[in-house]
This record gives C-alpha cells, structure tokens and sequence, in this order.
C-alpha cells in the first residue's frame, strides 16, 4: 500500500483553500499523516523610478510582519496541532521547495473557479505546481463536495489510464487509496478516434477492429489489478470510444466518483505538455482530481 504521512495545503485564506485543507486534514485522518499549511507571502516589486535611474529593492517584511501571518494562518487553519509555515518569495518555487523539504506525499490545493484555475491561465501557481511538484497533487475543484470520510476516505474512485507510465503509477496509487478504504475502484480506458488521414474501413471491419482493442485493453488492464486489490475492492473496467476527456467526466459522473485520478505527462511548456485530456479533466471535474505524474 501507499504511504501518506506528510499532506502539504498551501493556503491564500480564500474559501477555495479553505476546502481544500478540509480535504488535506480528511485524508490525514485517515491515513495518521501530518499536514503543513503553508502561507506564502509574495515579494512585491516597485516600478522602476520616473528617472530611469536605478530600481526601488524589493518589499521585504519584517519578522514582525510575517508573525502576523503566521497568526492568521493558525487561525485559518483551526486546529493548534496544525504544522503552519509562512514563507516569503515566489508563490510556486516556495511550495515546490517545502515539498521537496519535508519531504510531501501528496499536495492538495484548491482552484479558484472561472477566475483562476478553470480558465487555466498560463503562469498561473497551480498550473506550475502541477508542473514541477515532485509528489502527486490533489486538486479541489470548487464544486467538489464537503469532505465528509464516513466509512471510507473515497467510496468511488476512477482512474483513467492509456497505459503511459505516468497512468501506470496513478492506477498503482488509485488501487493503494480503494483498497485502503474498500472503495470501488472503476479503471477505464478511452479508444480515441484514429486519424483523419487514416484510411476509413468498412464499418464491419472498423467494429471488428473496435471490439479487437476492447479485448486487449480489458486484458491488459485485468494483468495490472493486483490480487491485493481485488480481496478488498470492487473493481470494474470500462473501455469506451470517444473524446478521452469528454468519456472520462461523462464515466465519472455516472459512476458518481468522487476521486478522479489520472497520469500526466509533464514538460516544459507547462500544464499543456500534459496534453488537453489532462487539462480539460482538471478544469471540469466536479470532484478532487489526483494527478500522478511519471
């Protein structure tokens, strides 16, 4: 199984971190991990003077600054056990840091609606969070439902594979999290549309072919579920055709998941090299997106 035992929650004091460090102290719950909540406050820059000459150096606060936000972090955060930092500098290089310092599990952010992250401007911090962070980061989507583990951290998990190594390491980790908490576990695997330069066969040999990738996929998804799993787990696999983001939400929401977890292929052009299946999933889920990366 799976080992979480330090969550990193950067928080900015908005209602979207707020949820998403109700889901952080959740899964510490439940799995007897520590939770840091980091602040950072951003360095501010004057323009450069009228004359041209020289630069204004950057605002610097003082420690008696920064102890102020240390308090309103605590009292953000609610709970006096809390692991609380408040840092100063760059928002994603400080928590790409302190996630390599702690070192972190697993890093859960909230996004922030139409305003932020669903218009997944470039150079936004999530976007380079996602992008650089050295552990699998949970996103929170604002229309995510209020963490509430009953009987389970997760009771319906999805995750999305094509097979790539990054969905290879988020299906051992979606196995880790249903068999921890007897979750149903529902893999699925989307046959995207060829080419449209590919030659067009007859529609008995396209659904022959259809049917041929449909075996191979429910077979080589069968090998990578382990006998661990399956004693706990129901598990179930599902090979659609179609659009791979489109079928992954359409499969989500009728299996009513409420984790979504998907590998994703980084780079450096940002959260775009993880191709758009990635992107446009973390930008319409309505539930917490766990991205792996490989």
């Amino acid at each position: 199984m799976v080992s979480i035992t330090r969550i990193l929650c950067p928080v900015d004091f908005s209602e979207f971190s707020r949820h998403a460090l109700d889901y952080a102290i959740g899964i510490a719950r439940w799995y007897g991990s520590e939770v840091t909540a980091l602040h950072v406050v951003p360095s501010i820059t004057a323009p450069t003077p009228p004359t041209g000459e020289g630069l204004y150096p950057p605002l610097v606060f003082s420690e008696e600054d920064l102890q102020q936000f240390r308090h309103e972090l605590e009292t953000f955060a609610g709970l006096p056990a809390l692991d609380t930092r408040v840092s100063q500098g760059n928002a994603t290089s400080e928590i790409v840091r302190l996630a390599k310092e702690l070192p972190a599990d697993l890093l859960v952010m909230g996004t922030h609606g139409r305003s932020g992250f669903e218009r997944l401007m470039l150079g936004s911090v999530t976007e380079k969070v996602l992008r650089k962070s050295p552990c699998p980061v949970l996103t929170v989507p604002p229309r995510a439902p209020a963490m509430v583990p009953v009987n389970g951290l997760f009771s319906r998990v999805m995750c999305a594979v094509d097979f790539s190594p990054a969905s290879l390491r988020a299906l051992t980790l979606a196995q880790s999290l249903a068999g921890e908490a007897a979750a149903r576990l529902c893999v699925l695997h989307v046959l995207e549309p060829v080419s449209v330069f590919a030659p067009v066969p007859a529609a008995e040999a396209k659904a022959a072919a259809t049917a041929e990738l449909c075996r191979e996929a429910r077979h080589r998804i069968d090998e990578l579920i382990g006998d661990d799993t399956r004693a706990f787990t129901d598990v179930a696999d599902v090979v659609v055709a179609g659009k791979a983001y489109q079928e992954i939400l359409r499969v989500a929401s009728e299996q009513r998941a409420d984790l979504i977890v998907i590998g994703a292929h980084g780079g450096p052009r940002g959260l775009a090299a993880f191709g758009s299946t990635t992107n446009h999933v973390l930008r319409q889920a309505t539930c917490p997106v766990l991205t792996v990366q490989a």
